[in-house]
């Protein structure tokens, strides 16, 4: 079974906060968010689920994303995936649900950055595109052959990269 996974870093953020969790986006962030969700309602693909780290930025910009949506799927927000590695994000992929096709995985720098290369493995091409790292606002779609609890980059392709919203 072909899955998608989508990888994306939440939007820009305000410097002002007590908590490093709780800082939220900025006018600009919110409205970079809610541009990713509008080319993911034009070009797809649809969603059956996502996961989010709790961090306040996250979850502002998925109420954003989800907004332009229209017809979000559930989410789960997850407390492992603030400012989680590359690894404790692949953990996180590969205990969803198999019932899921569509995936988006919405965290931090650099765990998100280094997973998308991670995906990309050997592929000169794909990790060309991610080299730069995910900016704030940016999305990485690949195609997932097989179970999630089987993701490797031998099972994944880099279909396409949005640097910034």
């Amino acid at each position: 079974m072909s899955r998608s996974l989508l990888l994306v870093r939440h939007a820009k953020q305000s410097g002002l906060a007590v908590r490093d969790h709780e800082r939220p986006l900025t006018d600009q962030g919110r409205e970079a968010a809610h541009r990713v969700g509008q080319r993911l309602h034009e070009d797809g693909p649809l969603l059956d689920r996502a996961i989010c780290s709790t961090a306040l930025r996250c979850r502002e910009t998925w109420q954003a994303l989800a907004a332009a949506i229209g017809s979000p799927p559930p989410v789960d927000f997850e407390p492992t995936l603030y400012n989680a590695s590359a690894q404790d994000l692949l953990e996180a992929i590969a205990g969803v649900d198999e019932t899921v096709g569509t995936l988006l995985v919405l965290a931090h720098n650099p765990g998100i950055s280094v997973l998308g290369l991670m995906l990309a493995g050997t592929r000169d091409e794909d990790r060309n595109t991610l080299s730069a790292g995910f900016s704030t606002g940016a999305m990485a779609c690949f195609a997932i052959e097989g179970a999630w609890s089987t993701i490797s980059p031998a099972r994944t392709r880099l279909l396409r990269f949005d640097p910034t919203s």
